[in-house]
């Protein structure tokens, strides 16, 4: 049996060791030291590796710093490429437009006529919106609880909460989405698969160009209806607008403009290099993800807004003719009239208008297929079309043959008590009077104030063929003004051949026959009667204080003296006494009552274009009005529908309203009244 002696690795409590071997104590003792030595290579090898480590991330620093400086100092042209765009700009520069307004548009007096307004284009995201009925739903039958704000028809209850804010019908909202989303999709449902959500759209215009109101409107609805709500799917687009504060008031004057802001008609096209802004810009660094991160320090260019575009019509004299002339149009059962009032010292033109019917139960007088699509895209027709003025024209010829003293204002003209016959050895011509009253000899003076065509006829054989041409270019006819509006007319002229045979183009031309005229030209030449003899060139824009204006002299003082008398006398004892009904300024005037021209060629026997132009007051004149009424209906106005009785009136009512209106001092009464007497001018040197 082995003894505990022989077995020295078992220690018994209070027994001496083995020879040589430690003491417990001591050997306890030595265990640490024992460890640490065992752990002392395996930490100097971390201390190695992590030297090794900091180093070559130091080194790797001072590589990339290094090689960052070379790209920026002296880049490679492969990273030169890939870093800039062909524009110049870095890849990692965003540029974003902030659009300048475009210039506006003001009368003579500063009234805003068009402007550049904030508006917005309504949208919707039809997969969203049917997403966001589906969890409505889905979250109340969680709850056990019946649908509350959201049905199987979410674009039907949309247009019903877009309808109040907007102003329109529900109809007219969902007109457009029904227009894009597939008729088997009109209404939601919850066995959608796929393929249907992918055929729902996701941006569906619903209004283009909403008022500031109704995007403020739309807002206030979407933030009241909540995060929640059925108006989140609809969504709005800033952007500027064009309005017109106005409306349809000089809606052609103005015109409108297109989806990119440029002028498609009137002012917005004439001027539209004027009106049209530079856009600024802003650039903004952004990350790989197109996010933007800064804005850079020149990452600002200032754009600049259009220039102000300023028209001499005035407001206020604008809706007094629109108003006088459509009253009048409508009434009468008319094809159409035109006006124009124009500032007879400095030739502003302070208000132009024209309408235009096709309702009469007639051939239209006249074809304007986009003024039936928008009123701002009708042409100008006291610009682009004429017609055959009629004896509005006769003061002209009439101040001429006083001019070159081929008759006087009291001489008695010999004339038949029928239809006047000329006859130049080559041709007869027949010449008739309006009215059997017209018949017989007459003064010089009662030829223009009674409109005698037989009497105009007699003295224009006394001029020579030049002396008439003389005339009519003297006053501008056969040729565009100055005004330079597009499309303006120059006129018909009798052709060559008429000139060679005197009973025609002499005769014709001196009580308005054969000619076509614009109411631009009859204006321009009109001016001449209300100023010192000389006419002055027509303006759209405000003329310059003290600015020259380039007045062409036609007249002298004695023919422009006794052409003016002669033409008040038309409205105290002529065809135009209607107005002495009316009138509390005096005046003076031409009636006119033309036959209507046939498109091709030749004239109606029963339809007529009716005028009447004036100048008010007598005495220094301030105003020109001119009013032409076409295919009056002869039935509806029981036989008054000449010059006098038709368009004359509305002249005398545009000329009280707008002299009332610049101030002109009258005492309220009628001024030809029978118990006062008509004012002469002073008597020529």
């Amino acid at each position: 049996m082995q003894t505990d002696e022989a077995r020295p690795d078992v220690d018994t409590p209070g027994a001496p060791g083995p020879v040589g071997a430690m003491p417990p104590v001591a050997q306890a003792a030595r265990r640490p030291e024992i460890a640490t030595h065992a752990r002392a290579p395996k930490a100097r090898a971390i201390r190695v590796w992590s030297s090794v480590a900091v180093g070559a991330v130091a080194v790797a620093i001072v590589a990339t710093t290094a090689r960052v400086h070379q790209l920026k100092t002296a880049p490679d042209e492969r990273l030169a490429r890939a870093m800039v765009r062909p524009s110049g700009q870095l890849v990692q520069e965003r540029s974003v437009a902030e659009p300048e307004p475009r210039g506006r548009i003001v009368d003579r007096v500063g009234r805003l006529l068009a402007l550049d307004t904030v508006g917005g284009r309504l949208f919707i995201d039809v997969r969203d919106l049917y997403t966001d009925a589906l969890d409505r739903i889905e979250r109340a039958e969680r709850r056990g609880k019946a649908v509350a704000g959201a049905s199987l028809d979410p674009l039907s209850d949309l247009a019903v909460a877009l309808a109040r804010p907007l102003g329109v019908s529900p109809a007219e909202v969902l007109r457009p989405v029904l227009e894009r989303v597939p008729a088997d999709l009109h209404t939601l449902r919850r066995d959608m698969s796929g393929d249907d959500w992918k055929r729902l759209p996701r941006f569906v215009v619903v209004a283009e160009d909403l008022s500031d109101a109704q995007v403020g409107a739309v807002s206030e609805a979407r933030r009241a209806s909540g995060p929640t709500g059925i108006l989140r799917g609809a969504n709005i687009q800033s952007k500027p607008v064009r309005v017109r504060p106005f409306e349809d008031l000089a809606a052609a004057l103005v015109g409108r403009t297109g989806a990119e802001g440029k002028g498609l008609s009137g002012a917005e096209f004439r001027a539209n290099a004027r009106l049209e802004s530079e856009a600024g810009r802003a650039v903004y660094l952004v990350d790989n993800r197109g996010q933007v991160i800064s804005r850079t320090d020149s990452g600002e260019f200032t754009g600049a807004p259009g220039e102000e575009v300023r028209l001499s019509i005035d407001a206020v004299i604008q809706e007094i003719v629109e108003r006088e002339l459509d009253e009048v149009v409508e009434r009468a059962n008319a094809g159409g009239g035109r006006c124009l009032v124009v500032d007879a010292e400095t030739g502003e033109i302070l208000a132009a208008y024209d309408a235009l019917r096709t309702s009469t139960g007639r051939t239209p007088i006249a074809k304007d297929p986009m003024r039936a699509h928008d009123a701002s895209l009708g042409r100008l027709r006291w610009v682009t079309d004429p017609f055959e003025p009629g004896s509005i024209f006769k003061p002209f010829v009439w101040a001429w043959s006083i001019e070159l003293g081929k008759a006087r204002s009291n001489e008695i003209i010999r004339l038949p008590e029928g239809p006047l016959v000329l006859s130049d050895g080559r041709a007869r011509r027949t010449i008739r009077e309006a009215h059997p009253s017209s018949y017989g000899t007459r003064s010089w003076h009662d030829c223009l104030t009674k409109s005698v065509n037989a009497g105009m006829a007699t003295v224009a054989m006394r001029l020579k063929a030049e002396e008439m041409k003389e005339c009519l270019s003297r006053f501008g006819f056969g040729r565009r003004t100055s005004l330079g509006l597009p499309g303006e007319s120059a006129g018909l002229l009798p052709p060559a051949d008429e000139w060679t045979n005197r009973t025609r183009a002499l005769a014709s031309v001196s009580f308005g026959q054969g000619i076509a005229v614009t109411p631009l030209q009859l204006m321009q030449a009109f001016t001449a009667f209300c100023r010192d003899g000389s006419m002055t060139p027509l303006a759209i824009a405000p003329s310059a204080p003290g600015g020259l204006s380039g007045s062409m002299p036609v007249l002298g003082a004695r023919a422009l003296k006794e052409t003016r008398e002669a033409m008040q006398d038309v409205i105290t004892q002529g065809t135009g006494k209607k107005l002495k009904d009316i009138l509390r300024f005096t005046g003076f005037g031409k009636s006119g009552t033309a036959q209507l021209v046939k498109e091709k060629g030749g004239y109606y026997d029963d339809r007529y274009i009716v005028s009447f132009i004036m100048g008010a007051p007598f005495e220094d004149t301030r105003i020109a009005v001119l009013v032409t009424i076409e295919d009056p209906d002869k039935v509806k106005l029981k036989g008054q529908y000449g010059g006098g009785s038709l368009a004359g009136p509305v002249a005398a009512r545009i000329v009280n309203q707008t002299l009332d209106y610049l101030g002109v001092p009258n005492d309220g009464t009628l001024v030809y009244s029978d118990r006062k007497q008509a004012p002469r001018l002073a008597q020529a040197e």
